[in-house]
């Protein structure tokens, strides 16, 4: 499992339509225009990969993203899945899983989390802050 976090000062995604990449791509059910907005959040890009173990990496990517919520004193946290970071993804419905896993154990963390849409193409607005340990890229194995 590979993440890229950012420290941004805000984070917005608006839902375009159904992805049709990677072969076997699973959809997460949409309800409308989906729209989400975060100020002050962790935002973890995360790409799921063949052979991550489930709770190895889920709990890995978690303490990470809760680690760097408690450098920055915000408690808000976005997971975006994000299959660009690798060639070796995983089967998308087990992706899904991963990702939904990552959210609970962050929620048990008490970070207030929010998880974009699997599964579809968004539009994106990132604004990082511009300090030391904004940026960070991790692998979990």
């Amino acid at each position: 499992m590979k993440a890229l976090l950012f420290h941004a000062e805000e984070y917005g995604v608006n839902f375009h339509s159904l992805s049709n990449r990677p072969k076997g791509i699973f959809h997460e059910k949409v309800d409308g225009k989906e729209k989400q907005f975060c100020k002050d959040c962790v935002v973890a890009f995360v790409t799921v990969e063949k052979g991550d173990n489930f709770d190895r990496t889920s709990t890995g990517v978690a303490k990470e993203i809760k680690k760097m919520c408690d450098e920055v004193r915000h408690e808000s946290a976005v997971i975006v899945p994000f299959a660009h970071l690798s060639n070796k993804l995983c089967e998308p419905k087990r992706g899904f899983e991963i990702l939904e896993e990552i959210e609970k154990k962050l929620k048990k963390m008490k970070v207030d989390v929010l998880r974009t849409h699997f599964g579809s193409n968004k539009s994106l607005h990132l604004d990082i802050y511009g300090h030391a340990g904004n940026a960070r890229y991790r692998e979990f194995y």
